[in-house]
């Protein structure tokens, strides 16, 4: 009988703790995803959405005594955070800029002089030693550019509206939730999962229309990457390449490299090939090939108060940073994630989990 209550009991207590790993690796799925969600929101809640009621004159003739330019176009374009529309005459920029209700023109400047230019004043004459004539008459009513207003059109893409990016190969930040991937560590904590790829949530990147674009590339299309990692206070890392091959058939994960390394200093990395840091890139980074491998990657806060870390991969061949979050936020209503975790027993064996999460946009 007292062996019969043994295996009861040791029974029992394999159970307890298979269920307190599920609830553990649970419980992490849902702050990652409640982080990465929120992320999300947060970064397409703050351009008042697609706008797109001011557009640059597309029919300008500038004459002086010397230089004509008939019926020359303005592009728009955005730095500083200021919007404008330029082109150039005689060799020199002619600037259009906005009122402050981005409702129509307000001026346009050549050759360090200003002149109100509007729907209301579409002619005038700058004190330019060319005395150059200005007119844009022929450019009303103003044609839509499909470029958003505040160049944040809150879309969840990079793009404007559509298929349209914006000029000068600006990117806004509404995909950013998607290139990014930031936690927090708490003080005492052991080594906590920052990030485990594998053909799941690859295939899950890749089923997201919004990671389809001319600027960045997926995670599963990268054979050579570097890490770029970002942290508050000194940490551990540990990082494993795991069997990819041997994980899709069995589902066991076959350990094919183990790196270490412990750092004092906070800053933004570069992860070196032998686990080195780098805050430049030295061409010797760790080189991580999704297309053949997976990857679980660990930290551990060796400071004290919360450690803080921001990490995101870039393709080394294009220099592109890359879709590396399993986040589906292409439809209208609802997000989709596909989250993994992976705890580290007594033994170091790893143990994953990934589930599928559903929130209301």
């Amino acid at each position: 009988m007292a062996t019969v209550v043994l295996n009861v009991a040791t029974e029992l207590s394999i159970e307890y703790d298979t269920r307190n790993i599920e609830i553990s690796l649970m419980n992490m799925i849902e702050t990652k995803w409640d982080l990465s969600m929120k992320y999300a929101q947060e970064l397409n809640d703050t351009g008042s959405w697609f706008i797109d009621i001011i557009w640059c004159p597309t029919n300008i003739t500038m004459s002086g005594t010397t230089a004509q330019t008939i019926w020359f176009s303005s592009d728009i374009h955005y730095a500083g955070g200021i919007v404008y529309c330029e082109w150039t005459h005689d060799g020199n920029p002619v600037t259009f800029y906005f009122n402050a209700a981005f409702t129509d023109l307000q001026y346009a400047q050549y050759e360090g002089y200003q002149k109100a230019m509007s729907s209301a004043n579409q002619v005038d004459t700058f004190s330019d030693t060319d005395t150059t004539n200005i007119n844009i008459t022929a450019s009303y009513p103003l044609s839509s550019d499909n470029i958003d207003d505040n160049f944040d059109s809150d879309n969840y893409t990079i793009y404007s509206t559509g298929t349209t990016l914006y000029p000068d190969g600006y990117v806004d930040n509404d995909a950013d939730a998607r290139l990014l991937n930031y936690g927090y560590v708490i003080e005492g904590s052991w080594l906590y999962n920052m990030f485990w790829s594998n053909r799941q949530m690859q295939e899950y990147i890749d089923n997201n229309p919004y990671n389809t674009d001319s600027i960045y590339t997926k995670l599963g299309d990268v054979s050579s990457g570097r890490l770029y990692f970002d942290v508050n206070k000194s940490f551990r890392l540990v990082l494993y390449k795991i069997d990819d091959a041997q994980y899709e058939a069995t589902r066991e994960m076959i350990i094919e490299e183990q790196l270490v390394g412990e750092w004092e200093n906070a800053g933004i990395w570069y992860l070196q090939d032998d686990l080195s840091l780098s805050s430049t890139v030295t061409w010797s980074e760790y080189d991580f090939d999704f297309v053949n491998n997976d990857y679980a990657l660990f930290v551990e806060n060796t400071g004290s108060g919360a450690l803080l870390y921001r990490i995101r991969w870039e393709d080394i061949a294009t220099g592109s940073w890359v879709y590396l979050s399993a986040l589906n936020d292409n439809d209208s209503s609802i997000f989709s994630y596909l989250w993994s975790h992976m705890l580290i027993n007594d033994e170091w064996r790893l143990i994953g989990n990934q589930s599928e999460v559903f929130g209301l946009k």
